[in-house]
């Protein structure tokens, strides 16, 4: 089967969707799958801090050369499907739409995959414009939540299917012992507002005793923030020392205002490490009643009752097996390579 993929290439762009690519692209061979690739990663400021504002002129330099390579692989006319990535940004999906339009004009059906909580981004009339156009192209749309399945039912009548993002079988540990007492509480992903840091500052402050140690990008808005003592930030990390990172915590505490299919609690769960998360996204389908506890946005005080629940170590490692045994079962490379194969031959003969 041969593919045409357009996504966000794992280059200068290292988070979400470039590593969701990266892993798709190693997971190919083994499916039957042989893949050409149009790189969408942006350019300018924005390509290097995700926070930046966008530059027209770089976005329309961007789409150039996004519509140049596009045109070079369509002229091979020998793809069995196209698979676009799309986040649903105001830029984004205007151009996505274009893209999405030029392909089918070539014959070529069309699998159109939302890396995103799809109505937390739909705010905008012209986004919502250009969603249903895109929708009205695709044979079959991925999503990554049950937020985001409910929305396109609901809003435009179309269906979807849930489709996991990746974990590496080679992040997935066989056990983890947990500590008595939690000592060490740790977050992964962009630290701001909109990933809840402010809620995780208002919890360390009620346990003095407890590290909190956050990895990633710190935004410019946390600079007037008071940061507790307790409180440590580590900045952008290499992927092993993320993974360093988890296996020292005792919880991943996870209060993100949006998520799509968030990777970050999943390789945390590959590492038997429980989490306490807001349901957004897909976390509460990852984590279910048995992985860890699932709490309201911005519910600081449901968090704090949450670590005091899990200061319980039996509990705790019941839920460090239980999201190993997850992972494995539903997230690795493969089953998802498989699962997503099966779509394509489903829209191949529809």
């Amino acid at each position: 089967m041969k593919v045409l993929l357009v996504s966000v290439k794992f280059e200068k762009s290292k988070g979400g969707v470039a590593v969701w690519t990266k892993q798709y692209l190693a997971g190919c061979e083994a499916v039957g799958i042989r893949c050409d690739i149009v790189n969408t990663e942006a350019i300018g400021k924005i390509a290097v801090n995700i926070t930046a504002k966008r530059n027209l002129k770089d976005e329309f330099f961007r789409t150039r050369r996004i519509n140049k390579e596009l045109n070079s692989r369509l002229k091979q006319k020998d793809y069995d499907i196209a698979h676009l990535n799309t986040s649903i940004g105001f830029f984004g999906i205007i151009r996505d739409y274009y893209l999405a339009r030029n392909i089918v004009r070539h014959g070529i059906p069309l699998v159109v995959h939302f890396h995103c909580d799809i109505p937390y981004w739909v705010r905008n009339p012209l986004i919502r414009r250009y969603l249903r156009k895109v929708l009205k192209l695709s044979k079959i749309n991925f999503v990554l939540c049950k937020n985001s399945h409910q929305y396109l039912r609901r809003e435009f009548k179309e269906d979807s299917v849930f489709v996991p993002n990746f974990v590496n079988e080679k992040l997935i540990i066989e056990h983890k012992v947990v500590s008595t007492e939690i000592k060490k509480i740790c977050f992964a992903g962009r630290v701001s507002e909109e990933k809840g840091a402010k809620e995780i500052f208002e919890v360390a402050k009620k346990f003095p005793n407890i590290q909190f140690r956050l990895a990633g990008e710190v935004s410019a808005e946390m600079q007037s923030w008071s940061k507790p003592s307790n409180v440590e930030l580590l900045g952008s990390l290499s992927h092993d020392k993320i993974m360093n990172l988890l296996d020292e915590s005792d919880l991943f505490l996870f209060p993100s205002h949006t998520e799509g299919f968030s990777l970050a609690l999943a390789e945390s769960m590959a590492r038997g490490v429980p989490a306490i998360a807001t349901d957004v996204g897909a976390n509460s389908n990852m984590l279910e009643t048995n992985g860890g506890i699932i709490v309201r946005v911005g519910d600081t005080d449901a968090m704090i009752d949450a670590v005091r629940r899990m200061q319980d170590s039996v509990l705790r490692q019941e839920m460090s097996n239980w999201c190993i045994k997850k992972v494995k079962e539903y997230y690795t490379v493969n089953q998802v390579m498989g699962k997503i194969r099966q779509l394509y031959i489903k829209a191949i003969e529809e």
